[in-house]
């Protein structure tokens, strides 16, 4: 799923989903800067959660940086609970010697 404005995307989100499963999995969710703070992502979230209902999941789940708090306030605001914490999920950017964890969080759909 993706929003286009004069042809550029502004922002997408891609989700994953197993055969078998009843959970899905937002993989990727980015708004470009300049498109932000005007409900775009809670647009696109709203969207992942009609396709993952409609294709018969009942919960949705995805990982996000444990620094990135505008997005954790984000996807608690609607709906989605911490369940797990995973150490070093994420790459190091230069100049930055660590990685970063990830938090998993999850909703019912």
């Amino acid at each position: 799923m993706g929003r286009w404005v004069a042809w550029t995307v502004t922002g997408y989100a891609l989700l994953l989903m197993r055969r078998n499963s009843r959970i899905a999995r937002i993989y990727s969710l980015a708004v470009a800067p300049e498109h932000r703070q005007i409900g775009m992502a809670r647009t696109l979230l709203a969207c992942t959660e009609s396709v993952a209902m409609a294709s018969g999941r009942n919960r949705i789940r995805l990982e996000v940086r444990e620094d990135n708090t505008a997005a954790l306030r984000l996807y608690t605001s609607v709906g989605y609970r911490p369940f797990d914490r995973i150490a070093s999920y994420y790459e190091a950017a230069p100049p930055q010697v660590d990685r970063t964890a990830a938090i998993r969080m999850e909703k019912p759909l």
